[in-house]
């Protein structure tokens, strides 16, 4: 259950301050103009227009206009209890932090019909700002945790990339990359499109081709000896996937002939290790 304890709109108020406290509410706040500063714990939270700072109940906190001048902000202050208390558990596991929140505008509007609504305390009016508080709260759990599960997967991509660099000369499958992360074939297809926009095989010879790139170009060896030496069974197989990336032909490379393609960050010094 969410109780909301009060909503306020601060317009500019000269000389804003609060002095350091403990909070009793959790208190979710929105800055709509100018710059507003918060202290809590040894850390500085400096606030801008459409950010959003969460605060769980318990923090101890101080905060005041920014020196340019006074703020305006939207903030909510309620309590949770029972499943509610569950929903907010992400939140509070982050203690006070702010976040700049995706779509200011309709956080904006949404924030102002909370707002116009706590001033209707007709039971009517209260559940629909019950509404609005749980929407405003979803919206902010659902960025974050976006951007947590963008961040896993970019962790994930960077692990699959230094395995395939590190492994170029051998022929590496999708099962491989999959087991290197312990996931599924199809979940590592996917987060490949995902942060890439590219299929993880195409990313594994747009690798071993850059480095082909290189070889051919400086080290002497021989095209059939590049092919073998990417983990390429045959030379003609190989050929192909080279002018498919790159549009020439590997004899053409040889001799300096310009590409098109573009080696990828990381995979030259890879090369030559």
């Amino acid at each position: 259950m969410y109780t909301l304890k009060s909503v306020l709109y601060d317009d500019r108020i000269e000389k804003w301050q609060i002095r350091e406290e403990r909070v009793h509410h959790h208190i979710l706040i929105f800055i709509t103009g100018g710059q507003a500063i918060y202290h809590s714990g040894g850390e500085v939270f400096e606030l801008h227009q459409g950010d959003v700072l969460f605060i769980p109940a318990g923090t101890i906190r101080s905060c005041h206009n920014d020196a340019k001048g006074p703020h305006q902000k939207y903030s909510a202050h309620f309590t949770t209890a029972g499943e509610a208390d569950k929903t907010v558990e992400a939140l509070r596991q982050r203690g006070m932090f702010k976040w700049n929140i995706h779509n200011a505008d309709y956080f904006r509007q949404r924030f102002s019909m909370l707002l116009l609504q706590w001033f209707d305390q007709t039971p009517g009016g209260l559940l629909i700002c019950q509404g609005i508080l749980l929407e405003l709260i979803g919206r902010l759990i659902h960025d974050t945790q976006q951007q947590i599960r963008s961040a896993v997967k970019k962790d994930l991509i960077h692990k699959l990339q230094a395995y395939i660099v590190h492994n170029k000369s051998k022929p590496i499958q999708l099962s491989d990359l999959a087991r290197h992360i312990d996931r599924s074939p199809n979940h590592v297809t996917r987060i490949f499109k995902e942060v890439l926009g590219q299929t993880p095989i195409d990313y594994i010879h747009q690798v071993k081709v850059s480095v082909a790139c290189e070889l051919l170009k400086s080290s002497g060896m021989t095209i059939a000896e590049i092919s073998d030496y990417l983990g390429y069974c045959e030379q003609s197989y190989f050929h192909r996937i080279f002018k498919k990336f790159t549009g020439v032909a590997p004899t053409a490379v040889q001799k300096g002939h310009p590409i098109a393609f573009v080696p990828l960050p990381g995979v030259s010094g890879a090369a030559r290790k």
